[in-house]
């Protein structure tokens, strides 16, 4: 058996040692690893592997389902959890055995995947100005951090959205904050819609037609609370097949990374990813 042991060098908890132990504890089972470190031109992946193990957080998950391309459905994926959140690897549970594996349709923002959330506004702003050496430092805490620095010059910029309900019923909507989510967690243990899952054929639309710091703050403590967002009017909530924003807006956040540019348009990619869990 041949794997792909991809590890991003810069990610929140990557410890070279942690990653020496993986290689070790594969060849003792006899089998074949190639270490793959991810970079800004992407990862460069084998092409003959049975197994792709990432040793990362989303933002590498991702990066890896990128350069698998449209192979990513056939190849499955197991997580060692080396990133900031971490949130695929929070929701599969680090479980084991072949009868917890998790079959996950793949969405896309353009051609880019997507593997747990993207967010426009406010949250991807914050992201956008987080300080590398700050999160190596103190992980998480530096998107707190960020996002304090924001209050002062708090960001409005209001979308026009539409898009496709997962019954087929197109809608549409202005919001100041959007956020999609395709996996159960946000933020990291933090739930916005009971609806989102891994593996279910949709994403969450999490809209806020006016963003203001008061409720910013609402949703922040509503959700650390468990307390559903939709019902006390801090957020409206639909689960779609497609989104389409009315223009490319900057800056975007997906899978906890800055992205300068993207796409505007959200929808499946026809693709089906395997957890190994």
């Amino acid at each position: 058996m041949k794997i792909d042991l991809v590890y991003n060098p810069a990610a929140g908890s990557f410890r070279a040692r942690r990653l020496t132990r993986l290689v070790e504890a594969f060849a003792v089972h006899g089998i074949a690893t190639r270490a793959v470190p991810s970079a800004r031109d992407g990862v460069q992946l084998s092409g003959t592997a049975d197994l792709i193990c990432v040793h990362g957080g989303d933002g590498t998950l991702r990066d890896t389902v990128q350069a698998l391309g449209e192979q990513a459905g056939s190849v499955p994926l197991a997580i060692a959890p080396a990133g900031t959140i971490n949130l695929v690897a929070r929701e599969l549970g680090y479980q084991r055995g072949p009868d917890s594996w998790v079959r996950s349709p793949l969405y896309r923002l353009g051609a880019m995947p997507i593997v747990s959330c993207l967010s426009i506004g406010p949250d991807s702003h914050a992201v956008a100005t987080v300080s590398g050496t700050l999160k190596r430092r103190i992980g998480r805490y530096a998107y707190v951090v960020a996002m304090m620095r924001l209050l002062r010059r708090w960001p409005r910029d209001p979308l026009d959205i539409r898009g496709e309900l997962a019954d087929g019923t197109p809608f549409a909507c202005t919001a100041e904050t959007a956020i999609v989510s395709h996996g159960a967690l946000y933020g990291g243990p933090f739930r916005l819609s009971g609806r989102a899952a891994l593996q279910v054929d949709s994403v969450e639309l999490i809209t806020v037609e006016r963003s203001t710091r008061r409720g910013a703050l609402a949703l922040t403590a509503a959700a650390m609370l468990h307390l559903p967002v939709d019902r006390l009017g801090l957020a409206a909530i639909r689960t779609c097949r497609r989104i389409e924003f009315d223009r490319c807006v900057s800056p975007v956040q997906v899978d906890g990374d800055h992205i300068p540019e993207c796409a505007y348009a959200i929808g499946p990619s026809g693709l089906t990813l395997t957890y190994c869990v």
